[in-house]
């Protein structure tokens, strides 16, 4: 009667042909799959770099004046339009308008729930948007998909995007209080969705244009110099 030990060489033995044929395999598989990418993706720094030279591209400058009232593009959204591109990891040259205003469209679509966000599709594809938008919102999913779906961004983060160059232009479009509250649909008045064509500058908004100087001669008195003043209340007294 065989020992245990001989029974269990002669198992081992039966499956040695089966473990040679199973590394052998590996081994050629392993050879035939093409060669790791070790490329580390760009430092926070380099990418910054990207992100400020992008926003002044010809057309995103324009967009951006365009929109005076910052209801699309406020320093929060363009935080998260930061954030997104770093998270992509993309390189130099994907550093696109096409990139730019597709993470604008999900930063919208994530945060507000206006339809302010239909604007970027003539901003980013001109005069034929109605024919090209679907590359827009291909490039949108694409973009999502490279992130790793995560696309919300907590205003903590968007502070901490601030922070590499607090002093940037971009940082300081903030939006009015009055343009962040919710509106009720039968209370909103007739101008709310203030575009009205890509070509054509938004209608004036006396909360957030800028304020024209005032003329001297419009001035009030406290402004004016001494001498003008004594000279103004002469006149009163004696006309």
């Amino acid at each position: 009667m065989a020992s245990r030990q001989e029974k269990k060489r002669a198992y081992t033995e039966s499956l040695t042909p089966d473990l040679e044929e199973s590394t052998k395999k590996r081994s050629t598989e392993e050879a035939n799959e093409g060669p790791v990418d070790t490329a580390r993706p760009e430092p926070a720094s380099v990418t910054s770099i990207n992100f400020y030279q992008l926003l002044e591209h010809p057309r995103i400058s324009r967009s951006l004046d365009m929109d005076s009232c910052r209801k699309v593009t406020d320093k929060y959204l363009l935080a998260m339009v930061k954030v997104y591109l770093q998270r992509a990891e993309l390189k130099k040259e994907e550093y696109t308008m096409m990139n730019f205003f597709a993470a604008l469209l999900l930063a919208n679509e994530m945060e507000d729930e206006t339809p302010f966000h239909d604007l970027i599709y003539p901003w980013c594809l001109g005069e034929e948007f109605w024919v090209k938008w679907q590359e827009l919102r291909s490039c949108k999913l694409e973009l999502w998909v490279r992130m790793g779906f995560k696309a919300l961004v907590s205003r903590t983060s968007c502070e901490e995007a601030m922070e590499d160059n607090p002093t940037h232009w971009v940082w300081k479009r903030e939006r009015h209080p009055n343009h962040g509250l919710a509106i009720r649909w039968h209370a909103r008045q007739r101008d709310f969705f203030y575009f009205r064509a890509p070509n054509i500058s938004p209608a004036f908004c006396s909360q957030c244009a800028p304020k024209p100087p005032t003329p001297e001669e419009v001035r009030p008195d406290k402004v004016l110099p001494f001498k003008l003043r004594m000279k103004k209340m002469w006149k009163k007294d004696f006309p």
